[in-house]
């Protein structure tokens, strides 16, 4: 089925609905820093410090997400960064037999702006990647996402991830739509390196405690170009979507069973 994002795909919404389940209780370490470029909320660089980190796995459908966020409040008043992963009994496989496993990151190939056709993809990502400014942003309420493909200004990336990938330049670069070849323009995509993940389905009876500190261990690296999906072209007739943002960060965290959250007071 194909699911546009004006239908309200969104990892905050995926984040709410996860709590119900019971996740880890906050405490971990870890680093978001980088640059954005976002209208009317935020240009330059940007640092969310977070310190509070939580997953909820489900492994009736083997997947894992992961909660980065300033402070423990609501997705609606924070801001933060949301991971999704899918297939997590073969990551942590991959991880088992060869060791650190570098992802790409991308939204859904069936979740696109209203007008744009959904392109066949033979290896879809195994992640998904937001960031959600609502702590800083408000009364706007933006989210970006990792995409498989966003536009740049050419810029080479230092090893802290400051380069200013995205301002101005990369809006205009971007908006060469409709035209007929279809513009040469810098691009760049989106990667996380898992060191170790929880794979809920090596849990007796659902129970955590059955495994080792390194079987409940989180642990991983990202390089990330943020964008807006509905900046793409109409159509999909143009260059990528222009780079909104670009972050580095890291975390770890040991996974262990929290209270579940309640929906209401």
């Amino acid at each position: 089925m194909k699911r546009v994002l004006a239908a309200g795909f969104a990892m905050g919404a995926l984040a709410i609905a996860a709590a119900s389940n019971g996740c880890t209780v906050g405490s971990g370490t870890g680093s978001v820093s980088g640059q954005l470029f976002v209208t009317d909320c935020w240009a330059g660089s940007y640092n969310l410090n977070p310190d509070f980190f939580a997953a909820t796995p489900n492994p009736n459908d083997d997947t894992l997400f992961i909660r980065l966020q300033r402070g423990s409040d609501y997705i609606n008043f924070s801001d933060g960064v949301s991971i999704l992963v899918t297939h997590v009994s073969d990551v942590a496989n991959a991880i088992d037999s060869t060791g650190p496993q570098t992802l790409s990151i991308s939204l859904p190939p069936s979740v696109v702006p209203p007008g744009v056709p959904i392109t066949p993809t033979a290896n879809p990502a195994t992640v998904q990647l937001a960031l959600y400014m609502q702590g800083s942003c408000r009364p706007e309420t933006p989210a970006l996402y990792a995409m498989d493909t966003v536009t740049t200004n050419g810029a080479v990336s230092g090893p802290d991830g400051g380069a200013e990938m995205c301002n101005a330049q990369t809006v205009t670069l971007a908006s060469q739509c409709g035209v007929n070849p279809v513009p040469v323009v810098p691009t760049g995509t989106s990667t996380i390196t898992f060191q170790s993940i929880f794979n809920a389905r090596l849990a007796d009876g659902g129970d955590p405690g059955s495994l080792s500190a390194v079987q409940r261990n989180i642990q991983a690296t990202f390089d990330v170009l943020l964008a807006d999906p509905r900046d793409e072209c109409p159509g999909g007739l143009g260059p990528a979507p222009p780079c909104r943002g670009h972050i580095t960060g890291s975390f770890q965290f040991y996974f262990e069973r929290g209270k579940p959250a309640q929906a209401f007071p």
